[in-house]
């Protein structure tokens, strides 16, 4: 905790809020100084210097109410204290219980559940035999990994007095080295199979209860006299910790496919851009809605690839079709013909209406783009079945396929 100021610096503080006062009393600035939703006085308190305390008071101030406008944000005739939200709510709390999500593996579900499993199924966990250091070799593979351009691969041969056979072997060697095998893919979806079936008993007893959930224009009637109750609260603090931890765990992961990640970071923006705008501007209730209708086709599909990794292959091609399934039914039915009509047909009509509304709508429509590629994706997994090729997920299908290949030449 930050400690108290001594009365000399408290009336050296005075003063400089004073004299910013007066600075400011003939123009309309005053009230953007001070017109904060989220940061108080006392967050401020920690400078120890009276005049740094005040210019950054100030600054900050400014660059927020600029931010936070709420003729941006909110309907017309609302301010920030009707909608009672704090970056507490949307930051700190996330981040802790990301970090929670970060001990909750390593510490207990993998310790004590899934290595268990690993080892009782005998799923091996073999590293490929490390390259010879090379700094020169390191710094190509940091930027091109197995793929460097010709050129790039003929000065790298000559720096290293290597052969470019053995440079593109080194650079092989590394990307298996580094890859998530086996054992690590099991390890990943079962963590991730954990926490989805968690997220789908919480969403189903958090919503299912709620009259919103029935009838959709509940959710912007009313508004902003919707009042959050402490299970949805922590149902959005829950999953938005839980999509911060697994962002995070994405951007280091070394091979596939870059557009792959990128598709997964993206989608993962996405998902905690709608969930903090949905809980910052009081739209908890179709938050909610979109929260849960992304779980259940993810419970069955990392299902399928526990099985796969396991070396149970019995149980997965029915979860597959079962993934399928709810696919078709969350992903494609009710997410775009339910909560996205609501959003762009139910919430004008209700009396919301505001430019960060476009926002909203334009954030939907990136996310239904996202999923329209993802079920292409999953068509083409499907004909490939039909046609006797196997059942692979689409979504990772590169990482697989680009790892077998750098093996195979090895």
């Amino acid at each position: 905790m930050c400690q108290a100021l001594d009365a000399e610096a408290i009336m050296q503080n005075t003063f400089c809020l004073v004299a910013l006062y007066m600075k400011y009393q003939n123009s309309n600035d005053i009230v953007l100084l001070y017109n904060d939703p989220f940061f108080k006085d006392e967050y401020f308190y920690c400078i120890s210097d009276p005049i740094a305390l005040a210019g950054a008071s100030d600054w900050w101030r400014r660059c927020s109410a600029t931010f936070w406008s709420q003729e941006f944000w909110l309907p017309a005739g609302l301010t920030w204290d009707d909608i009672h939200t704090s970056l507490y709510d949307i930051l700190f709390i996330p981040l802790l219980v990301g970090l929670f999500f970060v001990l909750l593996r390593h510490c207990v579900v993998e310790p004590f559940l899934l290595l268990p499993i690993a080892r009782k199924a005998q799923i091996p966990n073999k590293r490929p035999r490390p390259p010879e250091p090379n700094k020169t070799l390191q710094v190509v593979f940091q930027r091109y990994e197995t793929s460097p351009p010709k050129k790039v691969l003929a000065e790298a041969s000559r720096a290293t007095r290597l052969t470019e056979r053995q440079v593109e072997r080194w650079l092989r060697r590394s990307f298996a080295m580094n890859r998530l095998n086996r054992h690590d893919k099991f390890l990943d979806c079962g963590f991730k199979l954990v926490c989805h079936v968690w997220f789908g008993i919480m969403g189903a007893a958090v919503t299912l209860s709620k009259p919103w959930f029935w009838d959709t224009t509940l959710c912007w009637k009313g508004y902003p006299d919707h009042p959050v109750t402490t299970d949805v609260y922590w149902y959005y603090m829950i999953l938005l910790g839980y999509y911060w931890a697994i962002t995070y765990s994405e951007l280091p992961r070394p091979g596939g496919k870059g557009s792959d990640k990128a598709q997964m970071i993206l989608h993962h923006s996405l998902t905690i851009l709608l969930i903090v705008f949905s809980w910052t501007t009081g739209y908890v209730r179709i938050g909610s809605l979109i929260l849960f209708v992304h779980e259940y086709s993810d419970i069955a599909l990392l299902a399928a690839k526990v099985c796969h990794y396991s070396g149970n292959d019995a149980p997965t091609e029915p979860l597959f079709v079962a993934f399928l399934v709810l696919w078709g039914v969350t992903r494609c039915g009710i997410l775009p013909f339910w909560i996205v009509r609501s959003v762009f047909t139910e919430a004008t009509p209700a009396g919301v209406q505001m430019p960060a509304l476009y926002m909203m709508q334009s954030w939907f429509v990136g996310l239904l783009c996202l999923t329209a590629i993802w079920t292409g994706l999953i068509v083409r997994t499907v004909s490939k079945k039909l046609r006797g090729e196997g059942l692979k997920d689409a979504r990772s299908a590169t990482e697989d396929s680009e790892s077998d290949k750098a093996e195979k030449k090895d």
